[in-house]
C-alpha cells in the first residue's frame, strides 16, 4: 500500500485478515445439512396402541375352516367347521441417543443469537427417526425386529424378460404397464380376490421412468398417469423410495412394493415415541438422554402385499 505521504507500508497476516473479514459478506441464514427423505411414516401407517411397557407385540389370526354340504332329511352326520387361532410375536426394544452441550457453548451460542437447544435436540430427533427408519424397511435382525421388506412371509415375484431385456429401462411403456398388471392381478390372485394394492412404491429410476415417459408416441399422458387413471389397476398412490434399490435378491436386484395400505394389514409399531428425559448436569456440562420405543412392522396379511424383483 503507498501512503498519500509517497511512504509504502506493509500490513501483516493479521491486518491482512481484517481487511478481507471486512469485505466478506456473511449470510444470515443458519444453513442445515440437507438429509435423505425419510418415508416410513407416510408409506407405513404407524401404530401407537402397544403399551410402552411391553417386550414383545403378539397378535393372533384366525383362521376358519369347514365346508358345508348337502344333507339327507333327519342326518345326524353334520360336516363340522372351526376356528384356527394361531399367534405370532416380535420383539420390542429401547432406541436411546443424548444431546447435550457445555457451558461455554451456552454462552457462545446466546452471544451469536443461535439456538443451541434446538439445533441439538433436532440433531437427536433426526438419529432416532434415521434408526426407525431403517428399523421399518430391514428391521434389527438382532433384536429379533422385523421390517417390511425382510418379512419372509410376504410373496415375491420375479419380472419377466421383456423385448429388449428385463428391466424397465429397457422395457416399453406397454411392457412396464402389463408387468404392474402382473402385480395387481397376482395380488389378487394368492387373496382369493380379497385384498388388492393400492400403493405402487418404486426405486427412483423406475419411478423417474414411468411419470416422465408417455403412455405411447402419440400420447401426452405419461405411464404412470396412465395406471393411476385406469380403475380397473385400483392403484391410488405411486411413490418412490430410494431403499428399494437392490433391496432384493441378495441386494443385487431392484424390486416394487404393491400393497394395501391399511393399518388392519399392515402397521409400523411405536409403542413409544420420542422423549426427552429431564436434564442431567455432569461437571460442566448439560446431558439430555432421548428415548423412543419400537417394535418394528407387523403385516397380519401377507398376502395383500406382493415383492416384484429385477425391474
Amino acid at each position: 500500500m503507498i501512503r498519500m505521504d509517497g511512504i509504502q507500508h506493509r500490513f501483516d497476516a493479521n491486518e491482512t485478515l481484517f481487511l478481507a473479514r471486512e469485505l466478506e459478506s456473511i449470510e444470515a441464514v443458519l444453513y442445515e445439512w440437507e438429509e435423505k427423505e425419510l418415508k416410513y411414516r407416510s408409506l407405513i401407517p404407524v401404530s401407537n396402541e402397544d403399551n410402552p411397557g411391553a417386550e414383545t407385540i403378539t397378535y393372533r389370526m384366525i383362521t376358519m375352516i369347514g365346508m358345508a354340504k348337502i344333507i339327507a332329511n333327519y342326518s345326524d352326520d353334520l360336516p363340522r367347521s372351526d376356528a384356527i387361532t394361531k399367534e405370532y410375536s416380535q420383539n420390542v426394544k429401547t432406541i436411546g441417543v443424548a444431546f447435550g452441550y457445555n457451558t461455554q457453548e451456552l454462552r457462545a451460542a446466546a452471544m451469536a443469537n443461535k439456538p443451541l437447544d434446538r439445533i441439538k435436540a433436532d440433531s437427536a430427533r433426526r438419529a432416532v427417526r434415521e434408526f426407525e427408519n431403517e428399523i421399518a424397511w430391514t428391521g434389527e435382525d438382532s433384536h429379533g425386529i422385523v421390517g417390511f421388506l425382510n418379512n419372509a412371509n410376504v410373496p415375491v415375484l420375479a419380472a419377466s424378460a421383456g423385448a429388449g431385456g428385463t428391466t424397465w429401462a429397457l422395457k416399453t411403456p406397454d411392457e412396464i404397464i402389463a408387468d404392474v398388471s402382473l402385480m395387481i392381478s397376482t395380488e389378487r390372485d394368492q387373496s382369493k380376490g380379497i385384498h388388492s394394492g393400492d400403493t405402487l412404491v418404486l426405486p427412483i429410476t423406475q419411478h423417474t421412468i414411468i411419470t416422465t415417459t408417455p403412455r405411447s408416441v402419440n400420447s401426452d399422458t405419461t405411464i404412470a398417469n396412465f395406471i393411476l387413471n385406469n380403475k380397473a389397476f385400483g392403484i391410488k398412490q405411486i411413490e418412490w423410495l430410494s431403499e428399494l434399490k437392490n433391496a432384493f435378491v441378495g441386494g443385487t436386484k431392484d424390486g416394487a412394493i404393491l400393497y394395501e395400505k391399511n393399518q388392519r394389514i399392515i402397521a409400523n409399531r411405536i409403542p413409544l415415541e420420542m422423549i426427552t428425559h429431564p436434564i442431567q448436569e455432569k461437571g460442566l456440562e448439560y446431558i439430555i438422554p432421548v428415548e423412543a420405543r419400537n417394535g418394528g412392522v407387523v403385516i397380519r396379511y401377507p398376502l395383500a402385499c406382493l415383492f416384484f424383483t429385477g425391474i
